[in-house]
């Protein structure tokens, strides 16, 4: 189903572009303003009905799910974002190089709509091993009754210079059960960026992502993982513990898309992935349904 998602919604993305752009030009100068392990404290003011309801469609939650708070997807792809873009700033890693890698979101309590919002985040890791840097932020993220709803670990490299090639272990592939389907438009990063204000230009702007190892757009990795959330909870499982790879970046238009679940682990986990029909895998990871929480 394709959403229309109206530009104006990007009145409410200013301090999200603001953090970005000031922390991409933090991430090269030699002095930062704070140390990676710091805590850094941030308020939000709640964000629109408006916006809350076209993001709830666009990523396939139906009617109502969301009538009373806010999806916790929508907390790491935007509410966290301008945090996030501030604790990456602190990394020894030019920030217009990053990628998101995956994200772990705990839902430990409902975000409900029309209140403040409070955040703390702090820099977990900032590390390399020559070929690719690891940059870990961890965000804890609720009201001033709840201040810890959502604990959000976002994980994001950079790619220094290329690995030698290795054989990868043979390993055993759980059976996976399709939950749902998806596939992204051309335009789906613009979208993406009305909703959240990641205006990343390998996202948006195809003529500068042609010029990119990527030879084109590709979709914001938050954004495909709150289309993987929700066709989790269309089956009626309620998540509380979720964590995602973004192992292969997907690439605008995509390939018709399923999400697939398989049977949970002896720790209660169920696998799952975002594949196309070809086989190709573009996230995957696992989550703990509320019941067994």
């Amino acid at each position: 189903m394709t959403v229309a998602v109206p530009a104006r919604l990007l009145r409410e993305q200013l301090p999200n572009i603001t953090a970005f752009l000031r922390g991409a030009v933090t991430s090269y100068l030699p002095v930062k303003s704070a140390r990676p392990g710091d805590w850094l404290q941030r308020e939000l003011p709640a964000p629109s009905d408006a916006l809350i309801d076209t993001y709830a469609r666009w990523s396939g939650a139906p009617a109502g799910r969301y009538a009373d708070e806010i999806p916790p997807h929508l907390a790491s792809g935007k509410l966290a974002l301008g945090l996030i873009a501030e604790l990456t700033s602190q990394s020894p890693y030019p920030m217009l190089s990053v990628l998101n890698q995956g994200v772990r979101l705990q839902v430990n309590a409902p975000l409900p709509r029309g209140q403040r919002l409070s955040l703390r985040g702090q820099l977990v890791d900032a590390s390399d091993d020559g070929y690719r840097a690891r940059v870990h932020s961890r965000i804890l993220l609720g009201t001033s009754h709840q201040p810890d709803a959502l604990v959000i670990d976002a994980m994001a490299a950079v790619v220094l210079r290329n690995r030698p090639a290795s054989l990868a272990e043979p390993r055993e592939e759980p059976v996976f059960t399709p939950v749902g389907y998806w596939q992204a438009g051309p335009d789906e990063g613009v979208k993406f960026f009305y909703l959240t204000g990641d205006f990343n230009p390998i996202h948006t702007l195809p003529l500068v992502a042609r010029r990119t190892r990527f030879k084109g757009c590709i979709m914001h990795g938050y954004g495909a993982f709150a289309q993987v959330f929700e066709a989790v909870q269309n089956t009626g499982r309620r998540i509380a513990d979720i964590e995602v790879r973004f192992i292969r970046p997907l690439p605008l238009p995509s390939p018709q898309l399923v999400i697939e679940v398989a049977e949970p682990g002896s720790d209660g986990r169920r696998p799952l992935r975002l594949r196309d029909g070809e086989g190709t895998v573009y996230q995957v990871g696992s989550f703990l349904p509320q019941e067994v929480a």
